[in-house]
């Protein structure tokens, strides 16, 4: 992706004289040696770690009094809590100096204090979250255990900015590896970080994702170093503690464990490098892929929680076509319904209309069911219906009352036994439609056809459950959830809602845009923002450097570069687009019950390595040699206004 520079001395020499004498650092008869500029900028981050270590209030950080709680728990009790412990008397004292310091203005005012009969509730908290970054915080706290909150509050902070000094070192020592002759990357990817504003205030906040992006970064060195040296013990010993540490830290770099058994395959590919090689691997992908993800899943359909048979089957004599879906009903999980959404331009037509609902339901033995329900639509008739072993056809009117309209399928029942209920041929038809007699389809998919004499055409997608798509299969979503039980992220339902695109499609450009500006500069809890233009600004940068980035991997497929460097970069690309694919899809599935919520930027930071070598070598990437120099000038010169601007917005602010 990136080609190398030309080979040069050891470290102790000096860094390549255009390029110093391009970005103003060019001494009279001599260069300034290399080590003296990274020392600059550790020098610098320390100086920007520390501004915002104290210039941000307390507690005006992502979470940070759920997540000081936990630190603070392991320090006094020498253990770590179990989830949803607490002490009344600690959360007293900090929500005491969260009134101190104005935290509860303009947000309702604070819980009251002085009762002992009701549990006080702090932001937000997060004792069933894995432990290794708040075990590191407790050393620092254990010593000061007997001193105010928010001394220790601090002293947690630096804890924080040392592990994000750490990061930067990590940075300069991947790209090293990566890129043992070019200088330059190293100290640009390394300084850059260190001047990033958003990722700065992160860094020095006490929040798990701190630990997340070191642990993480740790982890991509040792997979870079195991593609660029091939199999050992050391690097053996250094990559599998390291993805063990992910698993210890937070849920969202569990993403280490899928990407252990990716380096390890590629590392394997690489030292044996042949066509029983390609073929061995073509084929353990394609048996992967097939034992994860199943073809046969119920487009426009979510079901939650999962179950362990497939939503959609096939029968010969559904009553529409041969696909139906199957709810399953079980003591554990009696509540389980399965969704479908109506399109938000279909709801506008039928405000305050009238709608007759119908659908072939049955069982795998006798039961008695919650019929079909329209939320957001005022119910004509309904209660619990009675249904067989064989199909039969019910039918039910409803006025459309809610912008926001969907067909809720949960069949519960008070009987504790195991019962799958099955439905066909669903159909939302306008108007009023007889009730005692089944629609005639036009064709299998159950599309259009006659009702009550009268042509309609079908309001729910995908209605006879004829067209199928990719979905995980049960036993891999029941591991994932029973193994990442608090991730945003549930592949079986974030998968049926990208399908969705005509339901969903809105939500990327908005993501996307929330995304870039937070990655620059956003800070407190997302709230404290530094103007647009800024961030137009940003956008544009960061526009520059993806397509900067694609040009430097097309020029790099006509340069010679070494294999184990383009395996590496295969790799740290790969990481690099799933975690940030992985966060785009956080608001998924925009369930209507749940508030959307729009990621930030923290929960990409930890392959913020990579994202930075790619913008970097993107904004590097101009064919002309004085284009390339002023670019690099021009983004530092960026980075410093952009810090002057954060700094005086924070100040302002609070």
């Amino acid at each position: 992706m990136i080609p190398s520079t030309p080979s040069v001395p050891s470290m102790k020499t000096t860094v390549n004289s255009k390029l110093l004498n391009a970005l103003g650092l060019q001494l009279p008869h001599r260069t300034i040696p290399h080590q003296f500029l990274f020392t600059t900028i550790v020098l610098i981050a320390v100086v920007h770690g520390l501004l915002h270590v104290f210039l941000i209030p307390p507690w005006q950080h992502y979470d940070e009094p759920g997540h000081f709680e936990y630190a603070w728990l392991i320090a006094q009790r020498w253990q770590i809590p179990d989830p949803g412990d607490f002490e009344q008397h600690m959360r007293r004292e900090v929500i005491s100096t969260m009134v101190a310091h104005n935290f509860y203005e303009n947000i309702g005012g604070p819980p009251n204090m002085l009762t002992d009969d009701e549990v006080l509730w702090l932001p937000f908290p997060q004792t069933d979250d894995p432990p290794l970054y708040y075990l590191l915080v407790a050393i620092a706290l254990i010593p000061l255990r007997h001193t105010d909150i928010i001394t220790q509050l601090y002293a947690a902070r630096l804890v924080s900015c040392f592990l994000y000094l750490i990061s930067i070192l990590l940075a300069y020592g991947l790209v090293s590896d990566l890129l043992p002759r070019n200088r330059f990357l190293r100290l640009t990817v390394a300084g850059f970080m260190a001047l990033l504003p958003a990722y700065t205030d992160l860094m020095t906040s006490v929040n798990n994702d701190v630990g997340a992006v070191v642990v993480f970064s740790f982890f991509l060195w040792g997979c870079t170093r195991l593609l660029m040296q091939g199999l050992s013990i050391v690097n053996a010993i250094w990559v599998v503690p390291a993805a063990g540490l992910c698993l210890w830290t937070k849920n969202t770099v569990f993403v280490a464990l899928p990407l252990l058994a990716l380096v390890t395959l590629m590392t394997l590919l690489r030292q044996w490098w042949n066509r029983n090689v390609l073929f061995i691997f073509v084929g353990t992908c394609a048996v992967a892929l097939l034992t994860i993800f199943d073809l046969g899943e119920a487009r426009y359909w979510y079901c939650y929680p999962y179950q362990l048979i497939p939503l959609r089957q096939q029968m010969l004599d559904a009553p529409v076509g041969k696909g139906v879906l199957a709810v399953e009903i079980d003591p554990e999980n009696a509540r389980r319904a399965a969704f479908h959404f109506l399109l938000h331009e279909t709801v506008k037509h039928l405000q305050g209309k009238e709608v007759t609902l119908g659908v072939w339901m049955w069982a795998s033995k006798p039961t008695t069911i919650r019929p079909p329900i329209l939320s957001g639509a005022i119910s004509k008739e309904g209660t619990n219906t009675d249904i067989g072993i064989e199909p039969s056809f019910h039918a039910f009117r409803f006025q459309i009352a809610s912008d926001q309209v969907f067909l809720f399928l949960e069949p519960y029942t008070d009987q504790q036994e195991r019962v799958i209920v099955f439905y066909d041929g669903l159909v939302l038809a306008e108007g009023k439609r007889p009730l005692d007699s089944p629609p005639q389809f036009d064709n299998p998919n159950g599309t259009t056809g006659t009702w009550g004499e009268r042509q309609f055409v079908n309001l729910v997608r995908n209605p006879s459950f004829e067209e199928s798509s990719p979905g995980i299969r049960q036993w891999v979503a029941q591991l994932l959830y029973r193994l990442v039980s608090r991730v945003t992220f549930r592949p079986e339902e974030n998968i049926a809602a990208v399908l969705d695109w005509e339901r969903t499609s809105y939500i990327y450009p908005i993501t996307i845009r929330v995304l870039v500006t937070s990655f620059w500069a956003v800070f407190g809890w997302g709230h404290v923002l530094i103007g647009g233009l800024w961030y137009e600004i940003s956008i544009w940068l960061t526009v520059i450097g993806v397509i900067g980035a694609i040009a430097q991997i097309i020029r790099s497929m006509s340069k010679t570069l070494s294999p184990p460097t383009c395996w590496a970069m295969l790799f740290l690309g790969i990481a690099m687009v799933v975690v940030w694919v992985v966060t785009l899809l956080r608001p998924l599935p925009l369930y209507p019950w749940d508030r959307t919520f729009i990621p930030v930027a923290r929960y990409a930071y930890p392959v913020i390595i990579p994202t930075s070598l790619a913008l970097v070598a993107g904004w590097t990437a101009w064919p002309w040699q004085n284009m390339k120099r002023w670019s690099t000038v021009t983004l530092f010169i960026w980075l410093f206004i952009l810090n002057g601007v954060s700094l005086w917005r924070i100040v302002s602010f609070w």
